[in-house]
């Protein structure tokens, strides 16, 4: 596959291989990160290793999860974001997570729409669902501000979920 980038203001949006452990291990570890996931606390480094790989198998359908970093040196790692197929219910979400030092920065919102953008441009999905725990003001937010409404689907087994859904203009 052609090296794919997408490059924003601020950004560089890559996607992930295995040499991305690092960036999966530092946030999928953190207490802080980890609160509002599956679970509410981080991950061990077993469960990582099998992770990783997931996403970058998850390519072979047209998109999947980028690395994020900054565009002025690209060599900091910053986060991931990106849009992948729920198994379960085969519909697709947008995911995405910033270091604790890099939050507050608007960095997720402009690594989560680069993504949308690239999935609606590629033709890849005709919508993008986006799930965030109601106490998660912050993402709750983000999802509105990539033009996110609330939908009744629910995409996971959990009350405190609000599911939101954005559609490829047509």
């Amino acid at each position: 596959m052609e090296l794919l980038m997408i490059k924003t203001d601020r950004l560089i949006l890559t996607p992930v291989t295995h040499e991305d452990m690092d960036i999966y291990t530092e946030l999928l570890t953190s207490k802080e990160i980890t609160k509002y996931l599956p679970g509410g606390k981080p991950f061990s480094p077993e469960y990582i290793e099998q992770y990783v790989p997931k996403k970058v198998e998850h390519w072979a359908k047209g998109f999947g999860m980028f690395f994020v970093s900054l565009r002025g040196n690209p060599a900091v790692k910053i986060g991931y974001a990106g849009v992948e197929v729920i198994p379960d219910v085969n519909l697709s979400d947008i995911r995405y997570a910033i270091s604790s030092e890099y939050q507050g920065l608007g960095y997720a919102s402009e690594a989560a729409q680069a993504a949308i953008d690239f999935v609606f441009s590629a033709g890849a999905l005709d919508a993008i669902y986006g799930v965030a725990v109601v106490d998660n003001l912050p993402s709750v937010k983000l999802l509105r501000k990539l033009g996110m409404h609330e939908t009744d689907v629910r995409l996971y087994d959990s009350d405190d979920l609000i599911t939101m859904l954005i559609q490829a203009r047509t």
